[in-house]
């Protein structure tokens, strides 16, 4: 896939960080997700300094940081001038503890994977569109107008793929819209995923190339479970923005109004 052509390509970073804007996605009432204003992509870690550049380029007024405390640090993102940084984790285990993906963490994950490898992630997936501090908090800051704002994890695949679900349910766009930006991962991070290092971490000695690719990227069934939890649990959308973010109609047409066009 040529990712320059697509509607929310940003020039000036390696496709493996994932960085990409949410406009132009057709949205509700025909109007289309405005450019500029809602980024995702992965940790701000290790950027150079064109890429750091480009990024005081984008005028972010907000960086939200999903990772897990055992993940952010020692790992500070580059937050440019004028942007507020604010990090709340984006993942929760079934016990209420983030979801880490730092070695420590990813130990303990590989334990409950081996418990119910077929619907772990499906289930994680689930969980996050209810309750989430971390949603809550974007979709709040969406509302108050704090954009343009860069949302992300570590990989920009998960956490982030989820939030940038929700933003896009929020704003209309049609649900095959929203599975095909998310698989726009498995584009973005190809050179991970097609690339098996000699020297594995830790919790992948003696993967095989499936299993790795596997881990690196992301897959439709999860988000789709996602979307079927708020379906299985609300009658309709409207009603899940509702009860879950406190947004009746009034609020919702203005939300839209701030970020479609």
């Amino acid at each position: 896939m040529d990712l320059t052509t697509l509607p929310g390509y940003v020039p000036g970073f390696r496709d493996t960080l994932g960085l990409r804007d949410l406009g132009g996605l057709e949205g509700a009432d025909g109007r289309a997700v405005r450019h500029g204003l809602l980024f995702r992509g992965s940790s701000l870690v290790g950027l150079g300094e064109a890429e750091r550049r480009r990024i005081d380029g984008l005028g972010l007024r907000l960086v939200l940081d999903l990772r897990a405390t055992g993940e952010a640090d020692g790992q500070d993102d580059y937050v440019p001038d004028g942007a507020e940084y604010l990090r709340i984790s984006g993942m929760y285990d079934s016990q209420g503890r983030e979801v880490d993906f730092s070695p420590a963490g990813i130990d303990r994950i590989s334990e409950q994977i081996a418990d119910s490898p077929e619907t772990f992630m499906s289930r994680l997936y689930g969980s996050m569109m209810f309750g989430n501090p971390a949603v809550h908090a974007l979709v709040e800051r969406m509302a108050a107008g704090q954009a343009p704002l860069y949302f992300h994890c570590t990989a920009g695949k998960d956490r982030t793929g989820v939030c940038a679900a929700v933003v896009l349910t929020l704003l209309g766009v049609p649900d095959e819209r929203i599975v095909w930006e998310f698989l726009l991962t498995n584009s973005y991070r190809a050179d991970i995923i097609n690339n098996m290092p000699d020297d594995l971490p830790p919790h992948l000695q003696g993967a095989d190339r499936e299993r790795w690719a596997k881990v690196n990227s992301v897959s439709e069934g999860d988000l789709l479970a996602a979307l079927a939890a708020v379906d299985e649990r609300h009658a309709t959308r409207e009603d899940y923005f509702l009860q879950e973010f406190g947004l009746d109609g009034t609020a919702l047409a203005a939300l839209r109004d701030r970020y479609l066009e």
